[in-house]
């Protein structure tokens, strides 16, 4: 029988329900699986703070065994059209060639322009 479980209290009850189902007390399931009679009831207690190894060597010795189920429904997926089936792209519409597209020259960086020169009416130095 399955048994869904969700959150590590829920396993609590699982684990001590099939141990005791199976006859078998916390000390004899720990000498069974090389741990202490304290730690069944540790894990017992708190579930969640076990190892995944010791878990699964507990759920093997009571005749148990942890199932990963995935509950999302996958969604359908669309058959992709073989390679061959595709169709060649579509041609121009337009006879004759295509325009032919000229490539924009650098643009060069305009020589440093000396400054300019004022001539001021008058003579020289008269200001």
């Amino acid at each position: 029988m399955d048994y869904p479980i969700r959150f590590a209290d829920q396993l609590r009850q699982q684990l001590r329900a099939l141990r005791k189902a199976r006859g078998l007390s916390q000390a004899a399931l720990g000498a069974r699986i090389g741990v202490t009679q304290t730690r069944i009831a540790e894990i017992e207690a708190r579930p969640g703070v076990v190892g995944v190894e010791q878990l699964l060597r507990m759920l093997s010795e009571l005749g148990a065994e942890l199932v990963v189920r995935d509950d999302v429904p996958q969604a359908p997926t669309e058959p992709r059209p073989a390679p061959a089936a595709r169709e060649p792209p579509p041609r121009p519409t337009a006879p004759g060639p295509a325009p032919a597209v000229r490539a924009k020259p650098p643009r060069q960086a305009a020589p440093a322009a000396s400054p300019p020169r004022f001539r001021l009416p008058g003579a020289k130095g008269s200001w």
